[in-house]
């Protein structure tokens, strides 16, 4: 059964959220991480390696009919940096720790999905979009740069338009 659209908008980001933190432990995919931004502005110190996940606009992968089920593509971006005395190092453990994001999303979002929204379906499927390098940033207290690498995954959700009027002329 696929979700409306409330129910689904409201849970995707805690989703891809949960697909990082579940792999930020020792021995983890992702142990190294110090930092997981999740908001669009960070005024705070953040430490390295970091990545910083945000939302990009949802749209409708095809005319929606509103009568049915809509398919939207949402893109979830990471922008990854690690540290490393030497910029070629950075910039190869950066790219690693990009592709260790792929992995933790690719091993844990049907886990997650299926504990979340039990006897639902809200991701039809994640594919990549962009894998590039972005440049660099500063690093506080520091006279070196990080590079940055982001990653993009549409992710692509099924919202179910009959869920929605149901509720809606129910009052829910």
């Amino acid at each position: 059964m696929t979700v409306n659209i409330s129910i689904g908008l409201e849970t995707i980001k805690e989703i891809m959220r949960q697909c990082i933190e579940m792999e930020r432990y020792e021995d983890g995919l992702l142990g190294d991480v110090e930092t997981f931004l999740t908001v669009y502005s960070e005024e705070e110190h953040v430490e390295e390696p970091f990545v910083w996940m945000y939302q990009h606009e949802a749209r409708a992968s095809r005319q929606p009919d509103i009568s049915s089920t809509m398919d939207l593509t949402i893109p979830f971006q990471f922008n990854c940096a690690v540290y490393e005395t030497e910029m070629e190092d950075a910039d190869t453990s950066t790219q690693n720790l990009a592709t260790r994001v792929i992995l933790a999303i690719c091993k844990n979002w049907q886990t997650i999905q299926s504990t979340k929204l039990p006897g639902q379906r809200l991701i039809k499927n994640i594919t990549l979009e962009t894998f590039y390098p972005m440049g660099t940033v500063e690093v506080n207290n520091k006279s070196e740069r990080l590079p940055v690498v982001a990653v993009v995954l549409n992710v692509n959700i099924i919202i179910n338009w009959k869920q929605c009027c149901k509720q809606i002329n129910n009052g829910e």
